[in-house]
């Protein structure tokens, strides 16, 4: 017998309708991946929503446990690059979408899907950034390789009330830039984009073409 443990898991029920409980699960009914890991924190994301309200684009069978992302630690591995005890974040590939995710006390993942966690980040900071945040970082990064620089001017940050933008508007600004935020509605996110502290708001239907016109060939 595996160990026993507590998860959110989603049901599919006739008529296309889905239920949603906690329930008491096993870890001999998880996947038979290298690392299993004791998850501390996982933070919400858009696509656990899908999941758990049944969208086959994101989860093809049920019953299933979304959690895309999740913060643990190791509890075996059978891999020489992880051992018990490790601290690690995992996120992406399929994690939450069809290998059950982060919102079960236990996932069971390949050992390439996984990161140790640096030694100056807790768990519980880890998914409060979560993969919005780390979106965000991999976009600032591109442009930093990219050689764009505060003294090129501003950068425009679009759906900037957002998860991935908000994160944008915050690493930019704490790196030296202007910012100007696009929000879909701006006075709803007049007061959220003022906490990030962008230089400039404005709404970014006007840059929003509706011509219908192909952008390229």
């Amino acid at each position: 017998m595996g160990l026993k443990y507590r998860g959110f898991k989603v049901y599919e029920l006739p008529g296309n309708k889905f239920e949603r409980k906690i329930e008491t699960m096993d870890t001999d009914d998880l996947p038979d991946n290298e690392v299993l890991i004791r998850v501390k924190y996982s933070a919400l994301n858009y696509k656990d929503a899908l999941s758990a309200y049944g969208n086959k684009g994101v989860t093809r069978r049920y019953p299933f446990t979304p959690g895309i992302d999740a913060a643990g630690l190791v509890e075996e591995s059978r891999t020489d690059t992880f051992k018990p005890g490790d601290r690690i974040v995992t996120g992406g590939f399929d994690l939450g979408m069809n290998t059950p995710g982060g919102f079960g006390e236990y996932i069971r993942v390949p050992a390439d899907w996984i990161v140790p966690l640096p030694q100056e980040m807790s768990l519980k900071e880890s998914m409060i950034i979560g993969g919005t945040g780390f979106t965000a970082g991999l976009s600032v990064m591109n442009l930093l390789e990219q050689g764009v620089s505060p003294d090129d001017g501003p950068i425009l940050v679009t759906g900037a009330a957002g998860g991935v933008g908000s994160w944008s508007v915050l690493i930019l600004k704490k790196l030296g830039y202007e910012v100007i935020a696009g929000t879909s509605n701006i006075e709803d996110s007049k007061d959220i984009i003022q906490k990030l502290g962008a230089d400039h708001h404005f709404d970014k239907s006007i840059i929003d073409d509706q011509s219908g016109r192909a952008l390229l060939k």
